[in-house]
């Protein structure tokens, strides 16, 4: 982990805490949709030595139990069974939304884990008040649902995050800007 510059009022503010490991650059790399789009992310910021204003945390991989705190048992398993095979044709695929959006590609439930898993670190960091803002830049998957993959979305990080976050305030304003809608995070706060 990368110690931030020091300013000259350290005591005072806290610098943001950026979520990153070269294993899970590699990992988010490794989406069909979106080849390499995080290790292109990751260039820019060492280009312009962003880097160097916060504080590098290496993410930790989502638990079974930890995504469950949102997406189905029932779900996460079939991801997990066409995750080992890549098995886009599998017969129950496309009641869990695997398809043309979100292919069933081997691995593909290690890398919904390993982005679950950097959101949940990040919140954790705000818990634990290792800062006010941290950063998962391969995050912010916000169309899945409890039981289904949708809009390049395998499993809906913002809503694990939001959940750890529950863990300590009560009260989390969440603000999307994405060009597309967040239907899976509006639908997990309707249920």
């Amino acid at each position: 982990m990368e110690e931030p510059e020091e300013s000259e009022d350290s005591g005072q503010s806290l610098v943001p805490v950026y979520i990153y490991s070269p294993e899970y650059v590699s990992m988010c790399d490794s989406l069909a949709k979106i080849p390499k789009r995080a290790s292109m992310v990751h260039s820019l910021i060492e280009a312009y030595a962003l880097h160097k204003q916060m504080r590098v945390v290496k993410p930790k991989v989502a638990s079974m139990e930890e995504m469950a705190t949102f997406h189905t048992d029932a779900y996460l398993q079939h991801l997990q069974k066409v995750s080992q095979e890549g098995d886009d044709d599998h017969p129950d695929s496309i009641e869990y939304g695997l398809g043309y959006d979100c292919p069933a590609t081997e691995g593909i439930f290690d890398y919904a884990a390993a982005v679950g898993g950097a959101t949940i670190t990040a919140a954790q960091c705000l818990i634990d008040g290792m800062s006010k803002v941290a950063i998962n830049w391969s995050g912010g998957w916000h169309h899945a649902k409890k039981d289904e993959a949708s809009g390049f979305c395998y499993l809906n990080d913002a809503v694990l995050g939001i959940l750890r976050l529950r863990r300590k305030f009560e009260r989390i304003l969440y603000v999307d800007l994405d060009l597309h809608h967040g239907d899976g995070n509006v639908y997990s706060s309707a249920q």
